[in-house]
């Protein structure tokens, strides 16, 4: 009896640890942020292009722009040969907003070989999705 008991204890535990940590969107947003810049540096389109949802749109100051124009325009700057940068996220919060949709914030840089560098704040809205979270809107 006080073998199950250790072992039921010791059971749940170990999956409550392993629920909580892998449903915190705080959590896992940030982890895969720091994912998608890896990827970007890299220069993985196939990653990029499964981070984005399908009905994704983006806000700049230039206009808005639909998941299929982002993706076109990022495989013009990820193209071989070109300096697309290093991308690093900072400052980043999660705010939830229903179960399914989060809102995350922060600071974006990408530093480039010559030396310069860009850096803006941006706001996106991911949805969970039986894929794991997907931007569904960002705001530069």
């Amino acid at each position: 009896m006080y073998l199950i008991f250790r072992v039921a204890i010791l059971l749940g535990f170990v999956l409550f640890s392993g629920f909580s940590a892998a449903s915190d969107p705080e959590i896992e947003i940030k982890q895969m942020l720091n994912f998608l810049a890896d990827e970007w540096t890299e220069g993985d389109m196939d990653s990029i292009r499964g981070h984005i949802h399908r009905d994704f749109v983006l806000i700049t100051s230039d206009g808005v722009r639909t998941r299929e124009q982002r993706l076109n325009e990022l495989e013009i700057v990820m193209a071989p040969g070109k300096d697309h940068g290093e991308l690093s996220y900072s400052n980043i919060q999660v705010k939830p907003l229903t179960e399914d949709y989060v809102l995350a914030y922060g600071r974006s840089q990408l530093k480039f070989k010559d030396g310069t560098e860009l850096s803006s704040v941006f706001s996106s809205v991911y949805v969970n999705t039986p894929f794991g979270w997907r931007v569904i809107l960002t705001h530069n």
